[in-house]
């Protein structure tokens, strides 16, 4: 089946839980405080996670938790169990705090939602919506057929995440393709979920903690100049610049990410061929929009969903599958497991701040990982389009 069918699902105007209790800032609260009352599902901290959910395999871990699969015992209902060990969290609690307060107040079509907490004196469990279909590149790579239009809708479903989030003033800070999900409907249909909310925070005024993923990072956190929402929507432009080629629009050709900072400080775009020949004039405008060095004239959320390529520009059913497939897997290695395991679009907590000093990821999980995706291949080596 294709990734897009009818999902184009109207951006909710919903501010929040009218059920949801704590403060995101109150980074005072304790975690063994934290209200087991969430998005109107109740379960009592004392009671045994093992009563309600059989417990599996590990999907994912981190420094401070694992992420297993998890069944209802009386739905048969398959859901991702995050148990978060307290005394790793000795010093970092507001992480976890920042987190869950914020996850408590989501509820979206297209964010991955938290159903119940269980809270023990050792630990925290949470029980999250399991996502089986991978993740963004993942989904891409393994369609038979992907074209412009299907790019589209994956934007559509983004933005309309942000534009949910920025209405309360959360900003994600690590929007990035590991972190974007696809949910597969009872139906046969999906759906992006955007997932792992680790460094997500309120915005009440301008923020300075350097903090993200390097391919995605946008000017003013590395400028440290101060920075808001319009970071979420740099690094959707990075991501839909990335959907329509297979490589990210800033790069470095000796992968040194200092260099990779340079040429995102200076913020000059180029759409080379042949890989962009084929791509609409509508796509490059919004992508150009959207990686505007000048935040305050970056587009918002409500822009991008308002756009002529978001909205049904044209006729966009090429199929550029092969062509981004191809540099998908050139540029960033879809294949290999990935250390910050995403399949249930749950965070880990790992930590993935940059450090201010030498520019450099201090985040231990990523040890091995290409961080820093290399220039275009050789248009020589670009693969030829099968004509049966």
């Amino acid at each position: 089946p294709r990734i897009i069918p009818p999902l184009k699902i109207p951006p909710s105007h919903h501010i929040s839980s009218p059920n949801v209790n704590g403060s995101l800032n109150n980074h005072q609260e304790k975690t063994s405080l934290l209200s087991p009352e969430v998005n109107g599902n109740q379960y009592k901290p004392d009671s045994c996670i093992s009563d309600k959910y059989e417990v599996g395999k590990v999907i994912g871990d981190g420094n401070f938790a694992v992420v297993r699969e998890c069944v209802d015992r009386s739905t048969g209902k398959e859901f991702a169990l995050k148990i978060i060990d307290k005394a790793k969290c000795s010093g970092k609690e507001h992480l976890i705090e920042n987190e869950v307060a914020v996850l408590r107040k989501v509820k979206h079509p297209n964010i991955i939602m938290l159903m119940e907490e269980v809270d023990t004196p050792s630990e925290l469990y949470l029980v999250m919506e399991l996502v089986k279909g991978g993740d963004l590149f993942d989904a891409i790579t393994s369609l038979a057929k992907y074209t412009e239009k299907d790019a589209s809708t994956l934007v559509f479903n983004l933005a309309g995440a942000l534009k949910y989030l920025h209405s309360m003033n959360i900003v994600h800070r690590d929007i990035k393709p590991e972190n974007l999900l696809v949910f597969e409907h009872p139906d046969g249909t999906k759906s992006l979920k955007l997932g792992d909310f680790g460094l997500a925070t309120v915005v009440e005024g301008p923020l300075f903690t350097v903090c993200g993923t390097p391919t995605y990072v946008a000017p003013e956190i590395i400028t440290e100049s101060g920075y808001g929402l319009k970071v979420d929507i740099w690094a959707a432009g990075v991501i839909t610049y990335i959907l329509l080629c297979g490589f990210p629009p800033f790069r470095s050709e000796n992968n040194k990410q200092e260099d990779l900072f340079d040429q995102i400080l200076l913020g000059q775009l180029d759409f080379p061929s042949p890989y962009w020949d084929n791509i609409t004039d509508s796509a490059k405008e919004l992508i150009l929009k959207m990686l505007l060095v000048n935040a305050e004239a970056r587009y918002s959320a409500q822009d991008v969903l308002s756009h002529p390529w978001v909205t049904d520009d044209a006729d966009m059913e090429n199929n550029v599958k092969m062509e981004v497939s191809f540099t998908l897997k050139t540029h960033f290695n879809t294949s290999t497991t990935k250390h910050n395991n995403t399949t249930a679009g749950v965070s880990v907590i790992m930590n993935t701040a940059l450090d201010k000093e030498t520019l450099q990821l201090t985040s231990s999980c990523c040890s091995g990982q290409q961080l820093v995706a290399k220039v275009p291949p050789d248009p020589s080596n670009k693969p030829t389009k099968q004509t049966s």
